[in-house]
């Protein structure tokens, strides 16, 4: 581990220590200023079809809010994260936003600026282990997309995004709408500490509307609308000018009696030189709960994207498909045990890849 990196592992676990610490300051006889909460999961996965040994991810994270006054927050989230069998850590920042809050009698208004919440779909919202009924995260979050040019870079349908931006968000009582401009493109992630990670991509502004309408409680549906460049010229050989990309998602949440309903489907239209490709994917997430303890959960999701290739033609749709079963246990309201089975064909692969995970996760609200 460099130096630098252990700076940051050091920084980012100070701050979370500070966040386990803070039962003390829940003591004082003042309303807080501050909310915390924390989580941390750890993950075994063995594949079900092969002698490779298991994998384990480890990851601590906290999400703190310090109230300013005048309805202003600071809020931020640092976690720390060891992925496989490497022995490296990686400690990144997602979030450290400046949130502005008014609430009016009709319309209310809210402003995020710095490292903000992915302000398109609702695949993000799942990246905190605790807010997630199964083991894995969604595909589009992670897995890249084949290439488009020899040597060039790959992004992924829908990255897990916390960009530098600024977003204005105004809503009523069954409608919500969202404006705002990023430095990333939706496609590729940048890290806020990237030592001994792949090199972030280059910085693109990126202009992002979006909202949604809720008929009832329980029920929302949402759209959103990103479009800026994704591909720097000189980002490979066959990259000599800047490209563009437009991003479309809809997503719609129902949540009934004891059963939670979650659907996103996102379409990405991505310029390269040789010419303009479509990537689209779904994903259908469901979650029921059996008894006080008890809940199954589960995600089917599908991802069709072009391929260069050296034959004629030049590119061939390769699809990603994949299913999760997931059974869960609440030993309490903090600790949750969980095992899936996954069954994956990932892109180019001619058959199904099967594994079995087990994962404990324990989230705690301290303030």
């Amino acid at each position: 581990m460099t130096t630098s990196s252990r700076r940051r592992v050091i920084l980012c676990s100070a701050a979370l220590t500070w966040a386990f610490a803070a039962p003390s300051l829940a003591q004082q006889a003042w309303p807080s200023r501050v909310a915390i909460d924390t989580a941390t999961s750890v993950d075994v996965t063995l594949a079900a079809d092969s002698d490779r040994n298991h994998v384990t991810g480890i990851l601590a994270d906290a999400l703190v809010s310090v109230d300013i006054g005048k309805g202003l927050q600071f809020i931020t989230r640092p976690f720390v994260q060891r992925i496989g069998t490497s022995e490296e850590w990686n400690a990144q920042i997602w979030l450290a936003n400046l949130r502005y809050e008014h609430t009016g009698p009709v319309v209310g208004l809210r402003i995020d600026a710095g490292l903000i919440p992915s302000p398109l779909g609702s695949a993000n919202l799942l990246l905190r282990p605790h807010l997630n009924p199964t083991i894995a995260q969604p595909s589009s979050l992670f897995s890249p997309l084949p290439s488009l040019a020899l040597r060039s870079p790959r992004g992924t349908l829908l990255g897990a995004l916390y960009p530098l931006g600024v977003t204005a968000t105004v809503s009523g009582a069954r409608w919500d709408a969202r404006a705002g401009v990023m430095d990333t493109s939706p496609l590729r992630t940048r890290r806020l500490f990237s030592d001994g990670l792949p090199p972030n991509p280059p910085r693109f502004a990126n202009v992002v509307i979006g909202g949604g309408v809720t008929p009832f409680v329980g029920f929302r549906v949402g759209a959103s609308l990103a479009r800026g460049g994704w591909l720097q010229a000189d980002e490979s050989p066959e990259v000599v000018a800047d490209r563009g990309a437009t991003i479309v998602t809809v997503e719609s949440e129902l949540a009934f009696r004891y059963t939670k309903l979650l659907a996103e489907w996102t379409r990405d239209r991505l310029e390269t030189d040789a010419a303009d490709h479509v990537a689209t994917g779904w994903f259908l997430q469901a979650q029921q709960t059996l008894a006080p303890r008890w809940f199954v959960a589960g995600r089917i999701e599908r991802i069709a994207s072009p391929a260069v290739t050296p034959l004629p033609g030049g590119f061939i749709e390769q699809r990603l498909t994949g299913v999760e079963e997931t059974l869960g246990f609440r030993i309490s309201p903090e600790l949750t045990l969980r095992a899936s089975h996954r069954a994956r064909r990932a892109f180019g692969a001619g058959a199904f890849s099967h594994t079995v995970a087990v994962s404990t996760v324990w989230w705690k609200r301290w303030l």
